[in-house]
């Protein structure tokens, strides 16, 4: 079945596999089985939809609505909202059931939605169980943590996104238990590595790619289990570490060095179609131990997937983004959720046949509600027996398939903050004035400017002292002003790598192009002209082939 995207008018397939798995992901309700109808939207429109619920990265300072104190948030101070600091809007002091209220049939399901979620407090940031970390969010289990977002289990960590299982590691994106790693991207398994992407089980090796099971390599690409080499060929130990002495300390000009010949040298090999590890039918990127996992990327341990991302653990699952450690299982179009059962979800967490509702933890059996805890047949905030919200259930299912809104994620007007403040600007950058017309808001931003004289962050991190700490720096690309502190310092000291001369912000967005967009491409096999979906465009000169001939020529 082939559909028109109503979003870009561009065509998109239905498979029948597809048509199993949404009547496999149906509810029943009352006794009858409420079937998912087939998207509206192609998988690239929707995606971008889901990533505009989730602000990641902008923080601002508001004060508290319960207690009166000033508090980080991602909600800014103009936003519509009561918004409370973690220990309140956790603690026993409100009660998010006073907000219940009867569901009207004579209105429409989004409208009554959305007067909810304006009353409701919300929580400031999204963090669980985490241990002076409090400029971190979507974060669970970490502690000593500063400006991670997405992660979950990590230690001594900063500057990073969807980072799992780390220790000691600064400037990274997409990282599974790696420890003193610096500017590490979409790799698994790695220690005391800078500047490495796509990697896994590499140690003690520098600004290498593609690599797997490698240690001492500096500017490698597409190396296995190889030791002592410099641009691809081995030199022993000797000669190694007689030419490592001059990058033994990293300065701002030597990477730049080392970058450049990395670059000459992949532009001469061969590089493979998508980056997927010890896995089984699955397409995508980033993809380690699953199976049967198609376009999806960032993933780990999944299985029966389709159109996830950063979704590890999942299971039967379409359309889910950022489930954190513990995954999906038999989820359809969830954002920054982690459960089972769940149909139109955002920051909803180790629930179950929880649908259409947003800031909820621990339920089972609620439909539309916000902020609700440990609670159980539940619709709008209301306690209801299940018999009763068997029924009333059913009821408002059959309302939203007339309204044809039935298994449709939240449209952009329901996103709790703007556009150009959530992780979809980072995927599907656009202008004001399309977000505008898309349906979602736009935030003018202010950027706060930090006192102080400006300098430029030094060449050379061992003629760096602790005067540096109170020096404002100034990004090379933007302007922005920013500080280096402490363990930031220590942590540069011990990899020998140079006081970065960008703003953290900017830091991130390097990275995001060091990783795939999040997309596949068709293009042929550079040797044997076969057919294959890569994350390599087509027009791009990258030699690509496919996973066969790939390994061919490895090994």
């Amino acid at each position: 079945m082939v559909k028109q995207c109503t979003q870009c008018s561009s065509n998109f397939e239905i498979t029948d596999e597809d048509l199993k798995a949404y009547d496999k992901l149906s509810p029943t309700f009352d006794g009858k089985k409420f079937s998912i109808p087939t998207p509206k939207m192609c998988p690239l429109c929707r995606q971008q939809r889901r990533l505009s619920m989730r602000n990641e990265r902008k923080l601002y300072t508001r004060k508290c609505d319960l207690s009166g104190r000033q508090i980080l948030s991602i909600y800014s101070p103009d936003k519509p909202y009561k918004v409370y600091d973690q220990p309140e809007w956790w603690s026993d002091k409100w009660d998010p059931m006073i907000y219940g209220r009867e569901y009207d049939f004579s209105r429409p399901f989004f409208e009554q939605f959305r007067e909810l979620y304006l009353d409701v407090p919300r929580v400031s940031l999204h963090t669980i169980s985490v241990e002076n970390s409090y400029y971190t969010c979507y974060s669970l289990f970490v502690k000593n943590c500063y400006l991670l977002f997405g992660a979950s289990n990590n230690e001594d960590c900063m500057f990073g996104k969807y980072i799992t299982g780390a220790k000691n590691c600064l400037d990274s994106l997409c990282l599974y238990s790696c420890e003193f790693c610096y500017q590490g991207v979409a790799s698994d398994a790695c220690y005391g590595c800078r500047f490495f992407t796509n990697c896994r089980n590499c140690s003690d090796s520098t600004m290498i790619e593609d690599c797997n099971g490698c240690k001492n390599c500096i500017c490698c690409f597409g190396l296995r289990s190889k030791e002592y080499c410099i641009l691809n060929q081995f030199v022993g130990k000797e000669k190694y570490q007689e030419f490592v002495k001059d990058y033994e300390y990293l300065t701002h000009t030597n990477i730049e060095f080392l970058r450049k010949k990395l670059a000459d040298l992949k532009a001469n090999l061969p590089h493979v179609q998508s980056h997927i590890y010890a896995s089984e039918n699955c397409s995508g990127d980033a993809i380690f131990n699953s199976k049967n996992c198609h376009f999806s990327y960032d993933v780990k341990g999944s299985e029966d997937c389709k159109y996830i991302h950063n979704s590890p653990k999942s299971v039967c699952t379409y359309d889910g983004v950022y489930s954190g450690p513990d995954g999906l299982q038999f989820c359809y179009n969830a954002c920054s959720t982690v459960g089972s059962n769940l149909i139109g979800t955002y920051f909803v967490w180790y629930c179950d046949s929880v649908h259409y509702s947003m800031d909820c933890l621990n339920s089972r059996d609620l439909f539309g509600c916000v902020g609700l805890r440990n609670k159980r047949y539940c619709i709008f905030n209301k306690q209801y027996t299940k018999e009763e919200y068997e029924k009333i259930v059913a009821k408002i299912i059959e309302q939203m398939q007339k309204e044809g809104i039935w298994g449709e994620f939240f449209p952009y007007e329901l996103a709790p903050c703007d556009y150009n403040e959530t992780v979809a600007m980072e995927y599907f950058p656009i202008k004001k004035e399309e977000a505008l017309k898309l349906g979602a808001r736009w935030h003018d931003e202010v950027i706060e400017k930090i006192e102080g004289e400006e300098s430029v962050a030094p060449d050379d991190i061992s003629k760096v002292d602790e005067t540096i700490l109170e020096k404002v720096l100034k990004c090379e690309v933007t302007g922005k002003r920013y500080k280096v502190l402490p363990q930031e310092l220590k942590f540069y000291q011990r990899m020998k790598i140079p006081v970065p001369r960008r703003h953290p912000d900017q830091r991130h967005y390097d990275r995001l192009k060091l990783h795939d967009a999040h997309r596949l491409y068709e293009r042929k096999c550079s040797k044997c002209s076969k057919n294959v979906q890569t994350v390599y465009l087509p027009e791009s000169k990258n030699i690509v082939y496919c996973e066969e001939c790939y390994l061919k020529e490895i090994y």
